[in-house]
């Protein structure tokens, strides 16, 4: 909204005589509210004021910023979609800082509201955010804007500056979120944590589980992989992703997505996890027993594809069965520990046979045992669907 028409009182500190030097630009905002501290100005604006902030082509270069708009930013892409749909939250991103040569305040009756000018802008932090703002008020009713509401500090004096500096480095002192830990705010994961801690067990779904009389550690990748191996989906797709941490960042980066809910939801129970953590681990056991007496040739597919022995082989258990915690619950301690062991031996000399047999073993396996493609031909061969 372009405030600068409007009549406005003497502008302290201003001046455009020759003596002053010249000022690039000037802005009038009205802000909902502002206090001020020392040199700096703290202030609650709508995007509809801010709007005109970064609209010039050169805004980058007025502004003094560190850098130009980043159009096809994965970051700006969401900030745009964001403003379109949930302006409201648009402003909880962070606060805007500028800084400016000369401020000057004309409160309104209302308090704490008023007439920001300033003069001599630049943007120290945000500028991504304000070039966003100029685009999509574009194409949004001005009503629509007006429910963007962001924080703007505004920095005057001798210290823009130092603040100018400080700015440019805040990404030394911000711990960015990584996908894991959207794992805190998995409603199902957090019922698993009660039910654990009602047992007398603990499980943070961002660390993982500690069980047993000698704690026993499980991280979360071994959590996440013990639920994908015990999946009941008939090709082991979720256990391959999931066998990298680039594949876990993924999944954990969309708890609500399909893959995600396919083996968290809200039918996992604290024993379906105890089942699968101790049947992943039971299969590990016999995968280290059987590399101690084969290491060679193409055996060596053990050491590159675990999670494809322990998928196949966990096929002998009743997977169906993972999620129900009543009296009909299959005797799993039985089967992890009765069955499952001669199971997955079995299978391991069944997948290294069907190795050789369709690939060779002439193979540099680091590079051939990870692929998918290897993955499903194998399982499909042993399994007896080719």
């Amino acid at each position: 909204m372009d405030n600068n028409a409007a009549p406005f009182g003497a502008w302290r500190g201003l001046s455009l005589a020759a003596e002053t030097g010249w000022v690039p630009d000037r802005h009038i905002l009205r802000a909902l509210h502002a206090a001020t501290f020392g040199n700096r100005w703290f202030t609650q604006i709508s995007a509809t004021e801010l709007a005109g902030l970064a609209a010039m082509p050169d805004a980058a270069v007025v502004l003094g910023s560190r850098r130009g708009y980043l159009a096809d930013s994965p970051g700006n892409q969401a900030l745009a979609t964001l403003l379109r749909e949930r302006p409201e939250e648009f402003g909880l991103v962070g606060p805007i800082i500028l800084g400016a040569q000369s401020l000057h305040w004309e409160p309104d009756r209302a308090a704490g509201a008023g007439r920001l000018g300033l003069a001599g802008v630049q943007c120290f932090d945000g500028f991504q955010r304000l070039v966003t703002i100029a685009h999509i008020s574009r194409e949004l009713p001005p009503a629509d804007l007006a429910k963007a509401v962001l924080s703007v500090i505004v920095v005057t004096g001798d210290g823009r500056h130092r603040i100018r500096e400080f700015c440019d480095q805040t990404d030394r002192y911000v711990n960015s979120a990584v996908p894991q830990d959207n794992l805190a705010r998995c409603p199902h994961l957090l019922a698993v944590q009660a039910e654990f801690q009602a047992e007398g067990s603990y499980f943070d779904p961002r660390r993982g589980i500690v069980a047993g009389p000698h704690p026993v550690g499980f991280t979360p990748a071994d959590v996440f992989r013990s639920l994908a191996a015990l999946s009941a989906a008939p090709r082991p797709y979720l256990s391959h992703q999931l066998h990298t941490t680039e594949g876990l960042d993924a999944l954990w980066s969309d708890i609500a997505g399909a893959s995600y809910r396919s083996i968290v939801h809200e039918h996992l129970r604290a024993t379906s996890v105890q089942v699968a953590v101790e049947a992943r681990r039971e299969t590990q056991k016999a995968i280290a027993r059987v590399r101690k007496r084969h290491n060679t040739g193409c055996y060596k597919l053990l050491e590159y594809a675990p999670e494809l022995v322990t998928w196949t082989a966990c096929r002998v258990l009743p997977l169906e069965k993972l999620y129900d915690g009543g009296r009909n619950a299959p005797r799993w301690t039985d089967l992890i520990h009765g069955v499952l062991p001669a199971e997955t031996e079995r299978v391991v000399h069944q997948l290294v046979a069907s190795y050789e047999r369709l690939r060779g073993s002439k193979h540099i396996f680091k590079l051939a045992a990870p692929e998918l493609d290897l993955w499903l031909e194998l399982v499909d061969d042993v399994l007896g669907r080719a």
